[in-house]
């Protein structure tokens, strides 16, 4: 299949929460696909289970995003090493070009990324997707865009359901009520066919999905409910559709 499918994030773990089930569906159709995180997740939280350090945390991940790819069929995988809590005041145009010089040989005519909003609102996140767009400019040809746009108060529903049946329902300390976006979907992908997939690469993220995180122990039905469709805004007739149709 012509084409490339490349998700930038700030994080590795973003990939596979935001964009796991397109990727690995884009995958399985003969896409190339790709993943940059922007940073190695050095700042994050680290669960009891593993042997994490705050020192080596940053390579441990690097490790991780690797396994996820893995899960997810994903071709290849990169983190850069912009400090992680620190996208915002990073140099944006330098990032972009760096960015820029790392994409150019996989020539991605998709883009996936965060939304304005970050998600959650998280900052490293929205600038993450700022010098996604700078890097789109600089490769020049044809890329789409595509932003996640998760619907308001679907995390919250799905915590809802977990808890009334005993599960874990952690979420890195965050409140289920912050995620989504007010952005209106203009493509969603139905990715039911890959969701363990999805649900493998999340937990290859071990320092990050620890035994008390809501999906560690997710069923599938629940899965299947709350997590069947990936939301993103973007070109309504681009080429995400075309890149997954054969998955």
């Amino acid at each position: 299949m012509n084409g490339s499918i490349v998700a930038v994030v700030a994080h590795p773990d973003d990939e596979s929460l935001i964009a796991g089930g397109t990727l690995a569906l884009a995958a399985r159709a003969g896409a190339a696909t790709g993943v940059v995180s922007l940073t190695r997740g050095e700042c994050g939280p680290i669960s009891e289970e593993t042997p994490a350090t705050r020192a080596n945390l940053g390579e441990v991940r690097e490790a991780e995003l690797q396994a996820a790819a893995r899960e997810l069929g994903v071709g290849w995988a990169q983190c850069l090493h912009h400090p992680d809590g620190e996208l915002p005041w990073v140099d944006h145009a330098a990032a972009a070009d760096q960015l820029a010089a790392l994409l150019a040989p996989h020539a991605p005519t998709v883009l996936l990324t965060f939304g304005a909003d970050g998600l959650y609102w998280h900052p490293d996140h929205a600038a993450a997707r700022e010098i996604a767009v700078l890097a789109i400019r600089r490769l020049g040809g044809r890329v789409d865009l595509y932003e996640a746009a998760w619907p308001t108060g679907l995390v919250a529903q799905l915590v809802a359901a977990a808890a009334e049946r005993g599960l874990p329902v952690g979420l890195w300390g965050l409140e289920p009520e912050a995620f989504g976006s007010d952005r209106t979907p203009t493509v969603v992908i139905d990715v039911r066919r890959a969701l363990s997939s999805k649900l493998a690469a999340l937990r290859a993220h071990r320092t990050q999905v620890g035994a008390d995180h809501l999906f560690a122990a997710l069923p599938e039905d629940l899965a299947e409910h709350f997590l069947a469709f990936e939301p993103w805004a973007g070109p309504e007739h681009g080429a995400l559709e075309e890149l997954i149709g054969g998955g």
